[in-house]
């Protein structure tokens, strides 16, 4: 449970109340119900905190809304009736009234998440609606480091994050630097977080259950391919603290597509079309980006790039027993659990600011700079061989089991279990990689494991080179060499 918040991020949800004095708008404060005036000389209500206005001209039927609720009668005949409305009971006495006057008049609405008002003054005395609230988690109090009991590393939460990095310790404190740093003032980096691994691995959890949360769920968003080929994507900025543009591809994205992704990061407004809206102003752009993808090409980094990070992930989760909690349901549960430690911890954190606006250089990052390289290189055509190469050493890369999952051939059973078993431990056997190349493209292109390791290594010396070949032996104790999957990611 939810206990302490923070005096300095107490938002005020009841600045709507224009006449304190008016002893009805009093009665109906107490009920944790919102009211103000629209410019239309309607009326907005919002019955609690956690819904949202709905606006109404049927005055009638709000005053018997108000009685089932407060058990008072308030009048509002102001609204519907010239004449004053008067009681005769124990004397002449005047109801429970609210008029126009008593309302604030909101002319129109804005989303600003550094302003703690939900009604922001205007030099005319008019009031804008500020539509942002928010999470329970942003109004957590701050506690003393040496009082926080939580151990990021120890976390369902920590142990999410550390596998959607390869299990790479100083990425996982990275990614968490660049979490707190917007956490803590909803000043967004100027690095997106790119995460590109096998379907399963936690990437939505990650999202869905962890940043979802944290940042308010009305206040993130989804987008994929589809929604990106709009004409009107100045409706995909707004109202948003943060992105998940999941399962893109550079194959499917148009130049203004690219363009728009750049300007997502980096720029603190954008002129975006808005359906049935005109471009006299620019939208702000409040969001952290998150980019997630199976893709292996998900988008294109120039070789100057200073915008994004890149990492691969894990395995699916399945494959190492949901972290050792046995299934997604004890998983979530456990992160559900620890949200508002987590959330402290963020706000605690020791930020270095610096480094939560720095690209970092990864292996990945590289891989994805040569792909751009490769497909904007048009007098270059690549070969139908030089394809499956790079097809290949991507799925072993990427343990993309997707890919060795087509070969079909009982002949190869015993071949495929060991593929397998070996991408889900991070590793490849040298000795797989001639039978298994033909066995998904055939024996035509290469007759022995060195020809092939030469054109590899050709696309991926890192991996493929020499010197990530270790030793290994089997359950029969018999010598095997093999590539590390997992040591090719350190910084």
């Amino acid at each position: 449970m939810i206990k302490s918040y923070s005096k300095n991020k107490t938002f005020n949800h009841n600045n709507w109340l224009k006449n304190k004095g008016n002893v009805a708008l009093s009665i109906l404060d107490e009920y944790g119900i919102s009211i103000y005036l629209g410019k239309k000389g309607d009326i907005n209500i919002k019955l609690s905190n956690d819904k949202n206005y709905e606006s109404t001209k049927d005055f009638k039927s709000l005053e018997n809304i108000f009685k089932n609720i407060t058990g008072e009668d308030i009048d509002l005949s102001a609204f519907y009736k010239k004449e004053k409305v008067l009681t005769i009971e124990n004397g002449l006495e005047e109801k429970l009234k609210i008029s126009p006057e008593d309302l604030k008049l909101v002319i129109a609405e804005v989303f600003n998440p550094f302003n703690n008002d939900e009604f922001i003054l205007q030099d005319n005395y008019t009031y804008k609606l500020n539509n942002f609230k928010p999470s329970v988690y942003m109004l957590l109090d701050y506690e003393l480091k040496k009082e926080l009991k939580f151990h990021l590393e120890n976390s369902a939460i920590g142990k999410l994050i550390l596998h959607l990095v390869n299990y790479n310790r100083k990425r996982l404190y990275w990614v968490i630097n660049w979490l707190a740093y917007f956490f803590q003032g909803l000043n967004k980096s100027q690095v997106a977080l790119v995460l590109l691994g096998v379907q399963g691995a936690g990437k939505g959890i990650l999202f869905h259950e962890v940043i979802k949360p944290l940042f308010g769920e009305d206040f993130v968003k989804t987008i994929n391919d589809k929604s990106l080929n709009t004409n009107y994507k100045g409706s995909l900025v707004e109202k948003t603290l943060f992105f998940n543009l999941d399962e893109i591809s550079a194959k499917n994205s148009s130049s203004s597509v690219k363009n728009f992704l750049k300007a997502l990061v980096t720029n603190a407004s954008i002129t975006a079309e808005k359906k049935f809206k005109n471009l006299e102003k620019e939208t702000p752009i409040y969001g952290q980006i998150l980019i997630t993808s199976n893709e292996l090409y998900a988008l294109e980094i120039e070789p100057s790039d200073r915008r994004f990070t890149v990492f691969s992930t894990g395995v699916n989760l399945s494959h190492c027993n949901f972290l050792g909690y046995g299934s997604y349901e004890a998983l979530s549960t456990s992160i559900k659990n620890e949200l508002e430690h987590f959330a402290i911890y963020l706000k605690n954190y020791t930020v270095d600011e610096k480094i939560a606006n720095t690209a970092l250089n990864t292996i990945e990052k590289d891989d994805l700079i040569r792909q751009y390289q490769i497909a904007n290189d048009k007098p270059i055509k690549l070969t139908k061989l030089q394809t499956n190469v790079i097809e290949f050493a991507e799925a072993i890369r990427c343990r993309n089991l997707n890919l060795f999952n087509t070969i079909v051939d009982e002949n190869k059973l015993q071949l495929k279990q060991e593929i397998f078993w070996d991408l889900q431990n991070g590793i490849f056997r040298v000795e797989n990689l001639l039978p298994t190349f033909q066995a998904l493209y055939g024996k035509r292109f290469f007759t022995s494991t060195s020809e092939l390791l030469r054109e590899l290594q050709k696309y991926n010396s890192s991996l493929f080179g020499m010197h990530n070949i270790k030793m290994y032996k089997n359950s029969n104790n018999e010598a095997k060499e093999y590539f590390c999957l997992l040591q090719i990611y350190a910084r």
